[in-house]
């Protein structure tokens, strides 16, 4: 008796293996970059978790604010020429006019910052006008005797003229 055996070939259904596979693989792909991506998200945050969110004003409201500022501070300059106000206030009233100028154009409150804190923040311009006011705002009048008010207020209304 003689009997016929027909085999079926090997992976007859290969490529739903194949399917199957890639399917797989891809849903790997996928998971390793979904995590990779909030890794990076987390780290960012960590990051920058203690600097302040600078803002952007648009290009009108940054043009009122520098028209306020620059008015307010040519008032500052009257006063300081017409002898209203001494140096060491018109250095004040000049610091208290900058810093309120950063704070309506940035967000940042840096009223109550220090030098260095200021130099954290990375705004260069601020940073060195801050210096320049430090010793006569402070009443150092040994060491400020040679400081001209109206050129560090000159200096002033460039970088609120040039803010962008």
């Amino acid at each position: 008796m003689v009997t016929t055996v027909t085999l079926r070939p090997p992976f007859e259904y290969y490529w739903w293996v194949i399917l199957i596979a890639v399917l797989v693989l891809l849903g790997g792909i996928e998971l390793l970059v979904v995590a990779l991506l909030r890794l990076y998200k987390f780290y960012r945050m960590q990051k920058n978790a203690g600097r302040p969110v600078i803002k952007t004003p648009t290009r009108r409201e940054l043009a009122v604010i520098k028209n306020d500022y620059i008015h307010r501070l040519s008032a500052l300059s009257d006063a300081y020429r017409n002898k209203t106000i001494d140096m060491r206030n018109a250095y004040q009233r000049l610091s208290i006019e900058i810093r309120g100028f950063v704070a309506e154009t940035t967000g940042i409150n840096v009223d109550s910052y220090t030098k260095s804190e200021i130099k954290a923040i990375g705004i260069v311009s601020l940073d060195k006008l801050m210096e320049e006011y430090y010793i006569p705002e402070f009443g150092e009048d040994i060491r400020s005797t040679g400081r001209d008010f109206l050129s560090s207020l000159n200096r002033t209304l460039g970088v609120v003229k040039s803010w962008r």
